[in-house]
């Protein structure tokens, strides 16, 4: 993997994509957690898990965010005619949300208030991120 050069994209682009994941991220994030909590609450899994569907929720909106904040960077980076890949920022938003859910969940730290912040702010980064790198042939 390596970055062409000569195609960086301008700070104003860089910008509009942020803000652009942030609003993707904000809208997709309630969706997906209110989505699979009704799921759950029509299979009948809700009620055995109690105050765990708030841990489920939370777990959603997080990688809601990152998938959402990837679609939102890539429309941005597009309306601003920048070149990206839109698909790589969707998937890097989700999986480094799922993977700040399994590391904060299996050390134990921050709870789910650190948790939260950390999967939005690195989900975040990796969404703009995906977005703008540039794959090798």
């Amino acid at each position: 993997m390596h970055t062409q050069s000569g195609s960086s994209p301008s700070l104003l682009g860089v910008l509009a994509q942020i803000g652009g994941a942030i609003l993707g991220g904000l809208v997709l994030a309630p969706l997906l957690a209110l989505g699979v909590s009704q799921v759950l609450v029509l299979m009948g899994l809700a009620q055995q898990l109690g105050m765990g569907l708030l841990s489920v929720q939370v777990f959603m909106a997080i990688i809601g965010f990152g998938a959402g904040a990837g679609f939102g960077a890539a429309l941005a980076g597009r309306l601003m005619s920048q070149p990206g890949n839109m698909w790589l920022a969707v998937a890097s938003g989700a999986v480094t949300a799922v993977l700040v859910i399994l590391v904060i969940g299996l050390l134990r730290i921050g709870g789910l208030g650190g948790m939260l912040w950390a999967g939005l702010l690195l989900a975040l980064a990796a969404a703009v991120g995906g977005y703008n790198l540039r794959l090798g042939r």
